[in-house]
């Protein structure tokens, strides 16, 4: 086109804009409900949609005999959408008010828990807004009425005499207090602990205040970095809490009853001190500040957040080598990284957590008690079939085949087809490319959310080759595992 022509048509393209005026935009979308959950197959309505929290502010106010609480959450979040009504996860605790922005709000519990909550006004998509949930419970004594078995212990806040401890994976923190009960919800946490007498509480992060008015002391705690509610730890009973300065200068705390403490303590500082260190040299450096442990007799193994909840019983020195303490100590040490710091997307990826403590925990047990690690591996490729049968594959296990208890997906297809998993990569491609592939995936992840999608391609990525085949032949094999690399002799015994 000729340069005068070509000049006069776009004179005329902008006279025509001009005319038209300035495009019509699209009307904002009306208010509308959040989603009561974010659609996890295993816990379709934990954590809830149309929102993200940013951060959230958790106070206990326990009764003078810890029989019961009151707790309110103060959660910040932002809208995703415009809200005319929103959820939080909530079953069990009697609600006594809700606000938000400040102003008295409806709501509804429904029976599968979920605390649906109508504000004053709608919430414009994109704001930052506040919700403040205050509940009443009871805090029943497991040893004055234990479960008659095993599987009828529901998850949640326990009192065990007098200790106060919370166990709320995957889905308890919402028999505790109003929240966004799923791993992709985590935030940055403060925890306000309120108790009488002598009693002493302990939190997840470092401690900020303590003050005592009237008989009554209040511990502000406080977890900068984001914490998911099925890794939230509230402790309160006759412990005494020791500071000690750990590798690289991080916190180590230790809050223990008071009457074995000089007792424990010597030996799980040790312990705690040399499984850091084994782990840090293979993953790089921890990724929290505070690390340790709060223990009580009725103690379980579970990894919240910077504080290990572990049995007191099993780490007197006449029972720390009879229950391989140290490997206890080793495994749940390992999901500072494996859980804590990565945290799973959806509670299909767990064997990105549990897979990653069994495995570590075999590579402690080689170097600490002369465990082979290919013996350990091949015990648990013997026995595969039995809970690929029973639960399916390691990544996408069923979840029709758990029972109806709190537990699922916890199955020893996360843990032990896990651990195999990463062992069959390590035998794949060496170890040098194996911890290169790890040390990325936390670093690259840390204090986030990432799925099992998210590791092949890192995976893939770090040792220059598609690992994809590979990698999900392992991950989602029904009935039977593929053949070991580096072991074709090892055989599959039958399902049990």
């Amino acid at each position: 086109m000729h340069h005068k022509a070509r000049t006069f048509a776009v004179t005329a393209l902008a006279a025509a804009l001009l005319l038209a005026g300035p495009p019509a935009l699209a009307a904002p979308a009306p208010p509308s409900p959040g989603a009561p959950g974010i659609g996890d197959p295993f816990w379709p309505t934990a954590g809830n949609g149309g929102y993200r929290v940013e951060r959230q502010r958790l106070s206990f106010d326990f009764a003078p005999d810890l029989s019961s609480y009151t707790a309110t959450s103060r959660l910040s979040l932002r809208a995703t959408q415009s809200l005319s009504r929103f959820d939080l996860d909530l079953l069990g605790p009697q609600v006594r008010s809700v606000a938000v922005e400040g102003k008295p709000a409806a709501w509804r519990t429904t029976p599968d828990g979920e605390l649906v909550i109508t504000p004053a006004r709608p919430v414009r998509d994109g704001t930052r807004f506040t919700v403040a949930v205050t509940v009443f419970n009871t805090a029943p004594d497991l040893l004055a009425n234990p479960p008659e078995k095993p599987e009828d212990l529901v998850n949640g806040l326990w009192r065990a005499g007098d200790y106060v401890q919370l166990h709320t994976q995957p889905t308890g923190a919402r028999r505790v207090l109003a929240v966004s009960d799923h791993p992709s919800a985590k935030a940055p946490t403060t925890t306000e602990i309120t108790t009488s007498g002598a009693a002493t509480s302990v939190a997840n992060g470092r401690l900020l205040a303590t003050t005592t008015a009237g008989g009554r002391t209040t511990r502000v705690f406080d977890e900068p970095r984001p914490i998911a509610t099925e890794l939230l730890q509230v402790g309160v009973g006759p412990i005494t809490v020791t500071h000690r300065r750990g590798p690289g200068g991080i916190d180590l705390r230790y809050a223990l009853p008071t009457d074995e403490s000089a007792a424990i303590l010597p030996r799980l500082d040790e312990t705690y001190r040399t499984a850091i260190e084994f782990l840090g040299q293979r993953l790089g450096p921890f990724p929290g500040r505070v690390a340790g442990a709060y223990a009580t007799p009725t103690g379980g193994a579970t990894e919240t957040q910077g504080l290990t909840w572990l049995n007191s019983d099993q780490l007197t020195p006449e029972n720390f080598d009879r229950n391989g303490a140290d490997s206890v100590i080793a495994h749940e040490l390992a999901h500072e990284w494996f859980g804590n710091s990565v945290s799973p997307a959806l509670w299909g990826d767990l064997w990105l957590n549990e897979g990653h403590a069994v495995f570590y925990e075999w590579l402690w047990g080689e170097a600490h008690h002369g465990n082979a690690l290919d013996a350990s591996a091949r015990s648990a490729y013997r026995s595969h079939r039995s809970w690929l049968t029973e639960n399916g594959p390691v990544a996408a296990p069923d979840p029709a085949s758990f029972g109806p208890g709190d537990n699922r997906p916890f199955g020893s297809g996360a843990y032990q087809g896990g651990a195999l998993t990463l062992y069959a990569l390590r035998q794949q491609v060496g170890d040098g490319t194996f911890q290169r592939i790890e040390r990325a995936w936390v670093a690259e992840n840390h204090d986030k959310v990432a799925g099992t999608g998210q590791f092949i391609a890192t995976a893939s990525r770090v040792a220059g080759q598609d690992l994809g085949p590979f990698l999900r032949s392992w991950l989602y094999a029904s009935g039977t595992l593929p053949p070991m690399p580096g072991h074709p002799e090892w055989e599959v015994g039958p399902a049990s």
